[in-house]
């Protein structure tokens, strides 16, 4: 490796701890060493300074940990070579937090001086390492826990100062694991899917030249300032109208429950079946069009809310970069859609549809800005739906042509099920049942070769009737 990348430094970001655990849990690196920190090939003149929008202020203490798994073998160096490379498109992702007094446009058209977590993009590095394990490779489906180097959080929070991307290539006897874990105040799934496609571009010897954007703080100001035009009181991305009322009861009960992860995996056969079947019941009730059945993650979503078998307030996550135009946006640009759902579930999967349709048209902007005048402001979805299938889409992983599927990291749902605040800015409520209080439901469909993987964030009674008809792995955060 060039010197620009950087030799094995003794300083990668681990404790001392956490290289007795490392010591103690993994064989040694096969030789030549690979570089604990990987830089850019190129170091910008002068480091830019590049702040968080208010979200991605107070979500930089978490992680976004995604991992693809193959059977065939990459070369460590060569990936490692590459990531230089790619890095010189992304700087966020080798730069460190730092706290710095900014200018922001906030809210009110003029820009005011305040402190904030930035980026420095002065080029420190990434985390790499490569380890062999004897063995086969764990299963993607369900949180998966020890094969992540968490990355770094903000200035003052845990593992302050460290790298805000770390990268894990791990080998077995049936392949290799690609365990990837960004701060979430730097990046979301769309970002990290950006980043790997380009990456992995590198790696087969392409040329990728266009670099990622970095102007959130002017995507922050867009959506406080109009863009297009919305009201002065829309300050979030999150307003609706409270359906669904409270029940003091219900809330009391929804607040003790303990949640559970069920994992289970819907492979292409059954996707069509399931499809075929849930399609023509729609069509035959004139819910769906004749001609648009329902895809992967409609059947995924319609199987989790099965289990629920009551009317819910519900939201759905979208990705914002094509209403603001800033297609390779680096850094978290989620919007939250609203729409009340009934108990039958597959009309509420055609619900959902059809607000995601409306969603996702020109006139979305207009339809959030009337949910702002007219709604309350505080949060309220019971379940919340998010799919991945376009963003951590495999092929965008194109190290290996063997890859099989995503998984999601543990912490995810760790930080979701016990961080209220993390739920309220997300848009959720409260648990099913109980408006308000508890833990929401959400339901993440992840990408996999031969169909998709659900995760769904369930109460004890509907995590039963899902795994009463489904194969499922339950994993309580």
């Amino acid at each position: 490796l060039t010197p620009k990348m950087g030799a094995v430094t003794a300083d990668d970001g681990l404790s001392i701890g956490e290289k007795a655990v490392e010591r103690e849990a993994y064989p040694k690196a096969q030789q030549p060493p690979l570089p604990g920190l990987v830089t850019a090939a190129q170091s910008p003149a002068t480091p830019a300074l590049v702040p968080l929008t208010r979200l991605e202020q107070a979500d930089a203490d978490g992680t976004l940990d995604l991992a693809y798994f193959w059977a065939d073998k990459v070369e460590p160096r060569r990936l490692a070579e590459s990531l230089s490379k790619a890095l010189v498109l992304f700087p966020c992702l080798a730069g460190r937090y730092v706290q710095q007094q900014v200018f922001v446009e906030p809210s009110t058209g003029v820009e005011v001086q305040e402190v904030r977590h930035c980026i420095l993009c002065n080029n420190a590095g990434v985390g790499f390492r490569y380890r062999c394990s004897e063995g086969k490779r764990p299963s993607a489906i369900g949180p998966l826990l020890g094969i992540f180097d968490q990355a770094a959080g903000a200035v003052g929070k845990v593992a302050a100062g460290g790298p805000v991307l770390r990268v894990r290539l791990s080998g077995y006897e049936d392949g290799q694991i690609l365990a990837v874990s960004v701060s979430q105040g730097v990046a979301d799934v769309f970002s990290l899917g950006l980043f790997l496609e380009d990456w992995s571009r590198f790696y087969n010897g392409e040329e990728p030249s266009v670099p990622a954007d970095d102007r959130r703080i002017v995507f922050e100001g867009a959506i406080n300032n109009g863009f297009p035009f919305l009201e002065s009181e829309y300050r979030l991305l999150h307003r609706r109208e409270l359906t669904f009322k409270n029940l003091p009861h219900k809330a009391v009960a929804a607040a003790a429950e303990k949640p559970g992860v069920c994992s289970f995996f819907l492979d292409r056969k059954e996707l069509e079946t399931l499809g075929a079947s849930f399609s023509k019941n729609l069509q035959s009730r004139r819910l769906i069009f004749d001609s648009e059945p329902l895809e992967p993650d409609e059947v995924g979503f319609a199987v989790a809310v099965e289990g629920i078998q009551a009317a819910v307030c519900a939201s759905f996550w979208l990705d914002m970069r094509p209403d603001f135009g800033f297609d390779r946006l680096l850094g978290n640009a989620r919007g939250v859609a609203d729409v009340d759902l009934p108990a039958d579930n597959l009309a509420a999967i055609a619900e959902l549809r059809r607000k995601m349709k409306i969603a996702r048209k020109g006139d979305f902007w207009s339809w959030k800005a009337q949910q702002a005048r007219t709604n309350p402001v505080e949060p309220s979805a019971e379940i919340i739906f998010c799919s991945w299938l376009q963003d951590a889409d495999i092929k965008r992983c194109g190290f290996s042509s063997s890859v099989e599927g995503a998984g999601l990291g543990a912490s995810f749902w760790q930080r979701w099920s016990s961080n209220q605040d993390v739920r309220s800015r997300a848009g959720g409520g409260g648990a099913v049942g109980g408006n308000g209080k508890g833990c929401p439901s959400l339901v993440v469909v992840l990408p996999h070769a031969d169909g998709v993987q659900v995760q769904a964030l369930l109460p004890p009674a509907a995590a039963i009737r899902v795994c009463a008809k489904r194969k499922c792995l339950v994993f309580y955060p």
